[in-house]
């Protein structure tokens, strides 16, 4: 049986009704940004089923690219660890990340519990982020054809968040900076706004 609202509201130690709002984005609701979070977080740690929702589940921030290199342990349940190499995260969220261009000493996966422990090599600002994940979906690359790991962060600490926030937050604003810089820089041919009509 899946786990139930109700479950998520006992372990936090809240209302079933608060959760459900938070859950279903109830537009009238109001809660502060760091209970939505947990709410969300202890939801996804616990394998809520989020199909059962009126409003499907949706990450609660958005993604920005990075193609940043990677090194990635595939750690056992002992802390032994399994393999590890090097990957390319593809985009990056407060939640997770895409995964690509694995290069891993064996390239399987084992059958026993594991979870994935990624240490950004070339973002100095994510340097001392060691983020541990666990796979969310499989898939082939639609351009190389070679497996994707998509993962969501587990166990990450409020100031791990906040700054994979404040990471986000500022490539988001660089790139609408640089759109609004290009879009300036194209003529405009409709010619001067209020020019016609003297008589």
């Amino acid at each position: 049986m899946g786990v139930s609202q109700q479950a998520i509201a006992d372990a936090l130690g809240l209302s079933r009704t608060t959760v459900t709002k938070i859950l279903n984005r109830d537009p009238k609701y109001s809660a502060s940004e760091a209970t939505r979070d947990l709410v969300f977080r202890t939801a996804e740690r616990m394998g809520y089923d989020f199909t059962t929702i009126r409003r499907p589940f949706k990450r609660e921030y958005g993604r920005t690219v990075i193609n940043a290199k990677c090194r990635i342990e595939i750690v056992l349940s002992d802390g032994s660890v399994f393999d590890s190499g090097t990957c390319i995260a593809r985009n990056i969220g407060v939640g997770g990340a895409l995964l690509a261009e694995l290069k891993l000493t064996k390239m399987v996966l084992p059958l026993a519990n594991f979870t994935i422990r990624l240490t950004f090599l070339d973002l100095p600002v994510l340097a001392n982020l060691i983020g541990e994940c666990q796979i969310v979906r499989i898939a082939d690359s639609a351009d190389t054809k070679n497996p994707e790991l998509g993962v969501k962060f587990t166990n990450a600490s409020v100031s791990d968040r906040k700054l994979l926030k404040d990471f986000i937050d500022a490539r988001i604003a660089e790139a609408a900076k640089a759109k609004t810089a290009a879009a300036a820089v194209v003529p405009n041919s409709s010619g001067p706004a209020g020019e016609g009509g003297h008589n």
